[in-house]
């Protein structure tokens, strides 16, 4: 395996914030880059993955354009909770998924995912340039 394309997942302590032991590891197929991070969080004794997805690094305009623009309801055939996730250089979205102890599976799920992120990024980017002028606006007033 190309170590390039490996996901490992460690569980992270509430309590301290602090990870706490490797959990398992998954071959991503490609846009490995758009995962900031991801962890293994136990809440009320079940477990659940914080799988954290971003963009390459954007102007400030595109910030705003693709936080317009992307739509969040490409995830509703999943049973995850979309938590917002507003990041402070790039956009970037947090997706709550139950555990699976089945490696293939949870492989398989995570690759979807990705999946469906990079094709909505795809989609938005080219429709951010066509209207950069509202976008660069919407970032003058926020200055």
């Amino acid at each position: 395996m190309d170590k390039y394309n490996i996901l490992v997942l460690m569980e992270k302590d509430k309590e301290t914030g602090f990870f706490t032991q490797t959990i398992d590891s998954y071959k991503i197929d490609s846009g490995l880059e758009l995962i900031e991070n991801a962890y293994l969080s136990e809440e009320e004794g079940e477990y659940f993955i914080f799988l954290v997805l971003t963009t390459a690094d954007v102007e400030d305009y595109q910030y705003y354009g693709i936080y317009d623009l992307y739509n969040e309801e490409v995830f509703d055939k999943f049973d995850i909770e979309l938590i917002d996730g507003s990041g402070e250089y790039n956009p970037r979205w947090i997706l709550k998924l139950k555990y699976i102890d089945k490696r293939s599976e949870m492989e398989r799920i995570i690759n979807e995912l990705l999946e469906i992120h990079k094709a909505e990024l795809q989609r938005v980017l080219p429709l951010v340039e066509a209207d950069k002028a509202k976008y660069l606006g919407e970032f003058e007033k926020e200055e």
